[in-house]
């Protein structure tokens, strides 16, 4: 769950720093903020865990 806001958050600070090198002209870091930000926030994310434990042996009698 903390990785996954870390993540929007990285995401979100991408895209607005993309659109301020844009807007300052810096072509290239902008269109790379862009394009990294839209990456980080399309990342699939898991959000379920599935643990297998091993089956028990039938105990001795």
């Amino acid at each position: 769950m903390i990785a996954a806001v870390i993540l929007v958050l990285a995401g979100l600070y991408c895209l607005a720093r993309g659109v301020m090198d844009l807007r300052a002209k810096r072509w290239v870091w902008g269109v790379l903020g862009i394009v990294a930000g839209i990456g980080i926030m399309v990342a699939p994310i898991p959000t379920e865990i599935q643990v297998q434990l091993p089956a028990q042996k039938a105990a001795a009698r």
